[in-house]
């Protein structure tokens, strides 16, 4: 009996162990930010840099916020907040005080420029413990202070190095800049930072015309794990396989490439092809270099899309690696999201009368939707010839207007004016949208069919003859 009850008891512990191990809690106080709602997000795929919402912080009236992430390794993760991308890595079984940057809020011409940068924040970690034993960390040895030190001292020799690549100028002093990091930085024993070190020295030899694309693959890639959630691995990885099919067709052995795409469709011969480039020899790096790959093309003018598609669809089907087979699924929604013949972006925003509305409501009308502000006096211009269109086709589809305000009152007070019987959303609870929908300008619209499939993306404007292009449109699918 007593043996009985010892394991039981040893059981009991191990999982009580685990389960402190494979959560981060993270905390702080902010006053800043009282009342705001943070959304920490991680990377699901960092090929197509698709987001997953890992935790909702609602901040206290007092500023205080607490909040647990469940994680197995150590995470990225980061929270965009006015102008601000802050991060962290979160190690499992690590509890930490953070201190937030005072909050600054974007302006209205930032929310609207798909090209604003935000500003990257490191969080500092003002104190950190282990949950298990509740020891306090020496700082020196913390991973997020390790990383940022690093970064600190790393980042002037890359955009130092960056801007003579940029320039085309010669580097001559890459050798001593290797070992005086080296020196500085080599002998700490995270083993994630060790990683995280060795790659960022990677984009470093990367940019150095002594270490060419292949010595790089061979020495950080061929036959070494597929570092998927690490942003260091993925940086440089995505730098050394950028456009590899486009650069890869163009080499003799290569060539073949654009049939095995565009003619043939066949995954099975665009793996024998790239067997031929022997970085290529691992069977893992290589879907992961085909999913980086058909990303890329999709951009490329070179590449049929239909026909990467089908070469995506064929990966994830046949890969016997999850990761791989989810990373797909990830770049397939990124890629597609905007394109006609699949749904829109989901939503679910709230109208002028404060009621929750989602894209979905509409299915079964056609549906014109239109990104826009009130105070916007192109948009305003477009609403009034959209409205001479309608008062003489007033059956044909539905409007829905995405606005960019400041606050709900505004787009309120406008459609009561206004007297237009649309559809008004406030973007506020689903700022992202913005660029889910790829906003580059306002007004942007899109219209989408009766099954709720995107069917002209983007769609002209009203003033852009939006009218005739629909009717021409709808003739030729025979819905007229």
């Amino acid at each position: 009996m007593p043996r009985l009850v010892l394991a039981i008891f040893s059981f009991y512990i191990f999982c009580l162990s685990n389960n402190a191990l494979g959560q981060t809690i993270v905390q702080g106080t902010a006053p800043d930010y009282a009342g705001k709602t943070l959304v920490f997000s991680t990377y699901q795929n960092q090929i197509s840099k698709t987001e997953k919402n890992i935790a909702n912080v609602a901040v206290q009236t007092n500023g205080d916020f607490k909040f647990t992430v469940n994680n197995s390794q150590t995470q990225y993760i980061f929270c965009h907040s006015g102008i601000f991308f802050m991060y962290l890595y979160a190690e499992p079984g690590k509890e930490y005080t953070v201190k937030l940057p005072q909050r600054i809020e974007k302006k209205q011409e930032d929310k609207l420029n798909p090209f604003f940068e935000e500003v990257k924040i490191h969080l500092m970690v003002t104190s950190s413990k282990t949950t298990r034993y509740a020891e306090i960390d020496n700082k020196s040895k913390e991973l997020n202070f390790l990383i940022r030190t690093f970064d600190d001292y790393f980042d002037p020799f890359y955009n130092k190095y960056a801007m003579k690549v940029y320039t085309k100028e010669g580097i001559s002093d890459m050798d001593s800049t290797l070992r005086r990091i080296e020196t500085t930085f080599d002998n700490s024993d995270n083993p994630y930072f060790k990683v995280y070190y060795n790659y960022k020295m990677g984009m470093l030899k990367f940019m150095s015309t002594r270490f060419k694309s292949r010595h790089i693959s061979d020495n950080f890639f061929l036959n070494k794990p597929i570092l998927y959630d690490n942003p260091a691995y993925m940086e440089l990885f995505n730098k050394v396989y950028d456009k590899y099919f486009v650069y890869f067709g163009r080499t003799q052995t290569g060539k073949v490439i654009y049939d095995d795409i565009n003619t043939s469709k066949s995954l099975s011969k665009l793996k024998s092809t790239l067997n031929q480039d022997n970085v290529l020899s691992n069977d893992t790096l290589k879907e992961f270099v085909i999913l980086k790959g058909i990303h890329d093309g999709f951009y490329e003018a070179e590449f049929q899309r239909q026909a990467l598609l089908q070469l995506l669809d064929s990966l994830i089907s046949t890969s016997k690696l999850e990761k791989i087979r989810e990373s797909g699924r990830n770049v397939r929604y990124k890629i597609t999201r905007l394109l006609a013949g699949y749904p829109p972006p989901a939503f679910k925003l709230l109208n002028q009368d404060s009621v929750w509305t989602s894209i979905d409501k509409y299915k079964g009308s056609f549906v014109y939707l239109m990104f826009c502000t009130t105070q916007n006096y192109a948009c305003l211009k477009e609403f009034e010839m959209l409205k001479k269109m309608l008062d003489k086709h007033p059956n044909l589809f539905k409007v829905v207007i995405v606005s960019a305000d400041d606050n709900l009152k505004d787009i309120r007070r406008f459609a009561r004016k206004s007297q237009l019987k649309w559809t008004f959303l406030y973007y506020g609870n689903q700022p992202d949208i913005l660029k889910d929908y790829d906003i580059r300008t306002i007004p942007t619209c899109f219209f989408i069919d009766k099954e709720g499939l995107l069917a002209i993306s983007p769609a002209p404007l009203p003033s852009e003859d939006f009218e005739g292009y629909l009717f021409k449109f709808l003739k030729a699918k025979r819905l007229l």
